[in-house]
């Protein structure tokens, strides 16, 4: 067989497997064949940064970011009128994450043939604790399947692969294009973890405590053992019982560093140093904009690797 046909075969093989993977993403309908150009909206940053990856370079298609930079947990995030009025007005389709990411998931659901497209990528992926299920209706949303597998580079490969699944599937003309983009996006997410893998060789095994549920995935990716789990929104202050109580709890463990966000108020941040711990704090991707995409993502993937690098020699000091 010659090169060229060898090479057709290979991106046969690609659609296929993207195609298989579009029937399990929960994406609702094909965007209009007639139309000569597609608009996609990201509901939240990390998928707007992993979608720009899929979407780079493709003809006549505009990404752009529905949610503007959030201090506090994606998952408390209310879809606005605006919002609402900017997805029917101009949104072809919307890429979100889904499993509980997005609060507004079932709205955009619901709309159907009336509105855009929608497509969630993070369903069949393998979350942390998603066989936790929550005791009632009131339980917190900490509970049970974790959706910010953005924050592991291996998870972010996966959504790459599930994006690019979705697009095929609302715009084939560009299948090719979206599974090569996906293909060299994730070649880059494997030269990155190597990278902070090797930077946090001798972090392997060390003892963390997590104060943000996101965290979890970063600690998952370097091999850290985490020993407690204070459980608060991003962005919450802990004071008085809350705080002593925090102090006690960690006081119980070996750790000395603490994975945190880092819009943390100064005055937590500051109260754990005084009590000895060394905190990193760790970009979640939730206050980012429309103007930082995929590149900006390795950069600050690559930052939080240096974050906790340096915590642990902080605490080694």
């Amino acid at each position: 067989m010659n090169g060229k046909g060898r090479k057709w075969r290979k991106c046969a093989a690609w659609m296929l497997i993207l195609a298989l993977i579009a029937a399990l993403t929960g994406c609702q309908r094909l965007v209009e064949p007639e139309k000569q150009s597609i608009s996609v909206y990201a509901t939240f940053w990390p998928v707007y940064a992993l979608t720009d990856a899929v979407m780079a370079d493709v003809p006549d298609a505009t990404l752009k970011l529905l949610v503007q930079p959030q201090d506090g947990c994606l998952r408390s995030y209310q879809l606005s009128d605006w919002d609402a009025a900017l997805l029917t007005a101009d949104a072809d389709a919307v890429i979100l994450g889904g499993r509980g990411l997005e609060s507004f998931e079932n709205l955009l659901f619901a709309w159907g043939e009336t509105g855009p497209a929608v497509s969630a990528v993070l369903y069949n992926l393998e979350l942390y604790n998603q066989d936790d299920r929550a005791d009632g209706e009131a339980e917190s949303h900490l509970r049970g399947a974790n959706p910010h597998l953005y924050l592991s580079l291996n998870g972010a490969k996966q959504m790459l692969e599930s994006i690019s699944a979705s697009m095929l599937s609302l715009d084939p003309q560009y299948a090719e294009i979206y599974a090569k983009n996906a293909q060299s996006a994730g070649e880059r997410l494997d030269s990155l973890l190597e990278d902070n893998r090797a930077l946090l060789e001798d972090c392997e095994s060390g003892s963390v405590v997590l104060m943000n549920e996101a965290l979890i995935y970063v600690a998952r990716d370097y091999g850290l053992k985490v020993v407690e789990w204070i459980d608060r929104e991003s962005g919450d202050n802990l004071v008085d019982n809350e705080l002593s109580t925090c102090l006690e709890r960690l006081a119980a463990t070996d750790a000395r560093v603490i994975l945190i966000e880092n819009q943390a108020p100064q005055p937590l941040v500051e109260a754990l140093e005084a009590a000895g711990y060394a905190v990193a704090r760790l970009d979640v991707l939730s206050d980012r904009r429309a103007d930082e995409g995929f590149s900006d993502y390795l950069v600050i993937q690559a930052a939080n690797a240096h974050a906790v690098k340096v915590a642990f020699e902080e605490a080694m000091d």
